[in-house]
């Protein structure tokens, strides 16, 4: 039987492909980007995450643990998740939502039936459902067999990927995906190694293929400061995407923003960008003019 695991259901967007959306978040990645907003959905298996901000003290966690992983020390519950045996019965007990379980095992029809819970939504919007991440294309057949059941169910399909997956998994999952959104990071390799963990040579490939052979892709730059936010590295990106296939309809500035900050407090991880600065209204006015200036003319900037 195929199953997938899923860390977040988001219903009602409006910034993932056309009209109102449904955003499924599948867990697993394989980069790891200083700046990401998702620690949750590193890891393929469901974990929980500690929001110690949220606690109230009741010590019901360390009631029902079998490992012993919380404890209360002066009246502060602490967490040590290094002998969690997944059991999750700390999530299933925290009256306050202190302690989340991020992962859900489904089967593709059980997504699908979660999907269109939102159907009438899609019908008077022209909306559907988008994948994302983590990264979407790590759990292949799970992805295109939800994917095709959306599509024989009439419903719009979009993709966000950062693309560093073979080829054939690519191909494999366009079939039944009417948009793609692609991540594009940072051109140059060792910039995008360093900040990412990964080399881009793949990515860059995949890019280069998919705009020659699917037709609806907007790909994405989420603005990163000291990363990317520089002249050179988005004229370097404006050129790549110059180069590309007719496949490319749009491109988009993603807006640095720190919201991510008590993910990284409860999964233990340092955030290496909590003093980053998002970018003002008026600074992204600016990069956008300037993207609009250098990417060729029949690709909309968003």
């Amino acid at each position: 039987m195929i199953e997938g695991i899923v860390f977040n259901i988001v219903r009602g967007s409006l910034n993932d492909g056309v009209g109102i959306r449904t955003v499924v978040y599948l867990k697993g990645c394989n980069l790891r980007c200083e700046w990401c907003h998702n620690p949750e959905g590193h890891n393929f298996s469901p974990e929980v995450l500690f929001y110690e901000h949220l606690c109230v003290g009741c010590g019901k966690c360390v009631k029902v643990c079998p490992a012993g992983c919380f404890s209360i020390k002066n009246g502060k519950t602490l967490y040590d998740g290094n002998n969690c045996r997944k059991c999750f019965m700390c999530s299933e007990n925290c009256p306050v939502n202190a302690i989340i379980k991020y992962g859900k095992t489904y089967t593709p029809h059980a997504l699908f039936e979660e999907i269109t819970k939102e159907e009438p939504f899609f019908k008077a919007t022209g909306g559907g459902v988008t994948f994302s991440g983590g990264e979407c294309l790590l759990q292949p057949l799970f992805l295109i067999e939800t994917l095709r059941l959306c599509k024989d169910g009439g419903i719009n399909t979009a993709v966000e990927s950062a693309l560093c997956v073979p080829w054939q998994v690519i191909e494999d999952t366009a079939a039944y995906t009417d948009m793609f959104f692609a991540d594009l990071k940072h051109t140059e390799a060792k910039k995008h190694f360093n900040g990412t963990g990964a080399d881009n040579a793949l990515i860059l490939q995949n890019l280069r293929r998919l705009s020659e052979f699917h037709k609806n892709i907007c790909i994405r730059t989420p603005l990163i400061p000291g990363f990317n936010d520089d002249e050179k590295s988005l004229q370097d990106i404006a050129d790549f995407v110059n180069s590309l296939g007719a496949g490319v309809r749009g491109y988009e500035l993603l807006k640095y923003n720190n919201l991510a900050e008590n993910k990284y407090k409860a999964k233990n991880m340092q955030n290496l960008y909590i003093n980053a600065v998002p970018q003002t209204d008026e600074k992204m006015k600016e990069y956008k003019q300037f993207m609009r200036a250098h990417i060729k003319s029949d690709i909309k900037i968003f």
